[in-house]
């Protein structure tokens, strides 16, 4: 095989136009993403569960405010989102 012949075959191999057309996904974290999608959620939702049972804030690890899975700040946080939410 001669190199016009290699270059010919390269250049006739595909773009990459039409190698995203036959990928599921567009980049390799949402590959990662939704190929282990069920373990993710998994083990979030576990984390989730017992800092919740721990009494510790689920977003900052601080003390959780009783009954409640936020801390005082992220409560307000929270109150704050909400109102803007709502305004929608």
């Amino acid at each position: 095989m001669g190199f016009k012949e290699l270059l010919q075959k390269l250049k006739t191999a595909g773009t990459t136009a039409e190698k995203k057309k036959n990928d599921k996904y567009p980049n390799r974290f949402l590959k990662f993403y939704h190929t282990n999608k069920e373990r993710l959620l998994k083990e979030r939702k576990s984390t989730y569960m017992d800092k919740k049972k721990q009494g510790v804030c689920v977003r900052c690890g601080n003390k959780a405010l009783e009954g409640i899975v936020f801390c005082e700040y992220h409560q307000q946080k929270q109150i704050g989102y909400n109102q803007k939410a709502r305004t929608k």
